[in-house]
């Protein structure tokens, strides 16, 4: 029986031999998982916020987008894993109370979900890591699965649909 490890918000986890990475609550969080195809090893992280204004206190922290890129990265390069095999997906980033909590939603950047979206593709692309698929944006939560050994990322909305990307 395949092992599922449950990650909770701000956290990131590292998983081969055959586990499955689950997270709950992503609202306007953002769940980015990165794998190595070929070793069939991966990451999932449950990313908070887009950035910190204390750079050394957010640099190895899956609390923010940059932070948890870099830490997953390094440790699948640990794990023996080719940085240039590294590929990513992600999903959540929602805008869950768009009328109350975002008087100016209208205004670029307001949306908390977006912002952080923004910032994990921008980590990825740093760390040139390509996004291979994402299921973002919109006004639900998810519920995320990862799982490394076939690279599929299982998405449970809300509203009751299931996606896998």
């Amino acid at each position: 029986m395949r092992k599922s490890v449950r990650i909770k918000i701000s956290e990131y986890y590292l998983a081969k031999n055959g586990e499955t990475i689950k997270s709950y609550g992503l609202g306007s969080c953002v769940g980015v998982a990165v794998w190595d195809p070929k070793k069939k090893i991966g990451a999932l992280a449950h990313i908070l916020l887009p950035a910190s204004k204390n750079s050394a206190a957010a640099a190895n922290s899956a609390k923010y987008a940059p932070g948890a890129v870099a830490v997953m990265m390094e440790e699948l390069v640990e794990a023996g894993c080719e940085p240039r095999r590294l590929l990513a997906k992600m999903a959540g980033g929602a805008n869950i109370f768009p009328r109350r909590f975002n008087s100016c939603a209208g205004e670029p950047g307001a949306n908390l979900g977006r912002r952080n979206v923004l910032a994990a593709r921008k980590a990825l692309a740093r760390k040139k890591i390509p996004l291979a698929a994402e299921e973002v944006g919109g006004e639900t939560g998810r519920i995320i699965e990862f799982n490394p050994a076939t690279g599929e990322l299982r998405i449970y909305k809300s509203t009751g649909e299931v996606k896998i990307i």
